[in-house]
């Protein structure tokens, strides 16, 4: 019997655990990527998750248009 179970007078005492953080925790994906076509143009935008511990959303990191056939003006 140990000490605690001896003051409460009862066998079924729950028992202190120490829990660690899982060291590979399952993450939503923080970058989304969309791609339209229009024609012979398309359009390519990258977006990351901001989370501020308030409150969480999505930026645009980078809008890139591509033209198929030429240089860029």
């Amino acid at each position: 019997m140990t000490t605690l179970e001896i003051t409460n007078g009862c066998e079924n005492v729950a028992k202190l655990e120490i829990v660690w953080p899982n060291p590979n925790p399952v993450r939503a994906p923080r970058r989304r990527r969309s791609f339209e076509r229009a024609g012979e143009r398309a359009r390519c935008i990258l977006q990351d998750f901001v989370n501020d511990r308030r409150l969480g959303y999505w930026t645009t990191t980078c809008d890139l248009e591509v033209v198929a056939g030429g240089r860029a003006a």
